[in-house]
């Protein structure tokens, strides 16, 4: 397994887990927003925070691995870098 971090995501789980990544922040991002919005009429702060940021979260979560499927699907090309064996 390589160790080098520094260079970009190759395979088609890394490309994965960058969309889970950034759809993850996407969706806190205007959950705590709302969540503030909500809190700034209701009260509560901490706790529309948590529920509206979480809810941010798995919706930015699942918009991710969605819009992955979507463009590996499209591409049709299977990616030379995922081979079910080492080259010889």
């Amino acid at each position: 397994m390589s160790t080098d971090f520094s260079r970009n995501a190759r395979t088609s789980l890394d490309r994965e887990y960058a969309y889970m990544a950034y759809g993850m922040i996407a969706g806190a991002v205007p959950g705590i927003v709302a969540g503030f919005v909500v809190a700034a009429f209701v009260g509560h702060a901490a706790m529309w925070l948590s529920v509206l940021g979480g809810i941010g979260i798995v919706l930015g979560l699942v918009t991710g691995i969605l819009l992955h499927r979507r463009r590996h699907a499209s591409a049709g090309t299977a990616d030379p870098l995922e081979r079910g064996a080492a080259p010889e």
